[in-house]
């Protein structure tokens, strides 16, 4: 059953994710390969990982783009062979710092100048 809110886009940027809780230090570094509303998808290494466990995954463009990174409190909703399905720790997206921007640059669209 899809539990996402909205279409999914590909981005282009490198996330480092280290858990909330349990082992301090766990970290991986993986890719942003799809994002929506109500999360994103990481390739990473998984080991160190579980659904459910609680993140913090900090996403930066890739070199060359502007310098702009971004924070968020993600809870692991799946985990397979290339990564982690996680969840944004919050139940109103607009509050995720960042993330319309990073869906609009996805699309190739500016960011918003409001």
């Amino acid at each position: 059953m899809e539990l996402r809110e909205g279409r999914r886009s590909g981005v282009r940027m490198t996330a480092e994710v280290q858990p909330l809780q349990g082992a301090p230090a766990f970290r991986a570094n993986g890719w942003v390969r799809d994002v929506s509303l109500s999360g994103l998808y990481v390739e990473m290494p998984v080991s160190g990982i579980s659904e459910h466990s609680r993140l913090k995954v900090t996403v930066s463009p890739e070199e060359g783009a502007d310098g702009r990174t971004y924070v968020w409190q993600c809870i692991v909703m799946r985990v397979d062979e290339h990564g982690a399905g996680v969840m944004f720790d919050t139940e109103d997206p607009s509050s995720v710092e960042g993330l319309l921007d990073l869906m609009r640059e996805s699309i190739g669209l500016p960011p918003d100048s409001r």
